[in-house]
């Protein structure tokens, strides 16, 4: 007794990649093989463009606490501005997942699920640098 008749191995692919599991390269191979299957690939391509964003965010958190080193002898208010450039760098990792999954839901493009939170807390920290600099 057979089961699955006709059906061959290469017939046979992943229901499900989990992004975080696979390195770049390996993970960029299986959306091509989801894609060939015709399954939803959105939720890889999120995890494959966060690959890259996601480390990015070692370089964006010196500039996120610029609000904390950056004016610090001359105004006073040191221990606000340490809650303030904590507070950011806590609200980033917040907005981030927010993105992802809002990219894993389907609600935002792939791209924009990894991409945007990065430009947009790069861009409260130069400003934030900016305007600190009396």
């Amino acid at each position: 007794m057979a089961g699955m008749v006709g059906v061959t191995p290469n017939q046979l692919t992943l229901a499900k990649v989990d992004p975080t599991e696979l390195d770049y390269w390996t993970l960029k191979q299986r959306i091509a093989e989801l894609e060939a299957a015709g399954r939803p690939v959105d939720e890889a391509r999120a995890g494959l463009a966060h690959k890259i964003s996601g480390p990015l965010s070692t370089l964006l958190m010196p500039l996120l606490a610029a609000i904390a080193a950056f004016g610090l002898a001359r105004s006073g208010h040191v221990l606000l501005r340490a809650v303030m450039g904590m507070a950011l760098g806590f609200a980033y990792f917040v907005v981030d997942n927010f993105s992802l999954a809002m990219g894993n839901a389907g609600t935002y493009p792939p791209l924009v699920a990894a991409w945007a939170p990065f430009f947009l807390f790069l861009l409260i920290g130069e400003t934030v640098l900016v305007r600190s600099e009396e």
